[in-house]
């Protein structure tokens, strides 16, 4: 039965929105956008295209193909969405990377990928990448630390997809947290 079925906090990370004037998309329209789908409890975070949202639907995959092609018809944007459930970006925060349990949390960031790369793939972005940045591949998130910052690193996001052969879309350590935040919130509501 329909009413039945438990509700479940998503969190949804949209790939290069409002990055470098391109792909833009304001936060309450963006809102809109997952309230028009039926999606309850949307909050937007920050102005990167990060959503949290309650809803009955399971199937994460269906759920991201809806929220992709409500973007593309309201803002002409193809836009890659990446879903995690809440409980999964908590495990994610709660586990923390085993690369360096003291590394300064202001220079972590978790890539989270459309797909879990293959043996082939992730052997090829740690043989490959030849900077100071450690890198975990955790099934379909890498946790990425950059001692010197990400702004001049050579390991961007396309050198990591190119390795690994699906997308992603990369947090910070800070977001993760007030996504987390925002997370259970409304899962008290």
């Amino acid at each position: 039965m329909e009413g039945t079925r438990a509700v479940t906090v998503f969190v949804s990370m949209l790939r290069a929105v409002n990055v470098g004037g391109h792909s833009k998309i304001k936060m309450d329209e963006l809102q809109a956008a997952y309230v028009a789908l039926g999606l309850r409890n949307v909050r937007t975070l920050l102005q990167s295209g990060n959503v949290v949202f309650s809803s009955r639907l399971k199937d994460r995959a269906a759920l991201a193909k809806r929220i992709m092609q409500e973007i593309e018809r309201r803002f002409d944007l193809q836009i890659d969405v990446v879903i995690r459930t809440l409980d999964e970006i908590k495990k994610i925060v709660e586990r923390g990377p085993a690369l360096s349990p003291r590394a300064d949390k202001s220079r972590l960031l978790v890539m989270f990928l459309a797909g879990v790369p293959d043996a082939q793939g992730a052997a090829a972005l740690l043989k490959q990448h030849k900077g100071s940045e450690m890198i975990e591949v955790r099934g379909p998130e890498i946790y990425l630390y950059y001692p010197d910052g990400v702004g001049r690193s050579k390991l961007t996001t396309a050198f990591i997809e190119n390795k690994v052969k699906t997308t992603g879309t990369a947090r910070n350590w800070n977001t993760l947290t007030k996504l987390l935040e925002a997370g259970e919130t409304i899962g008290r509501a």
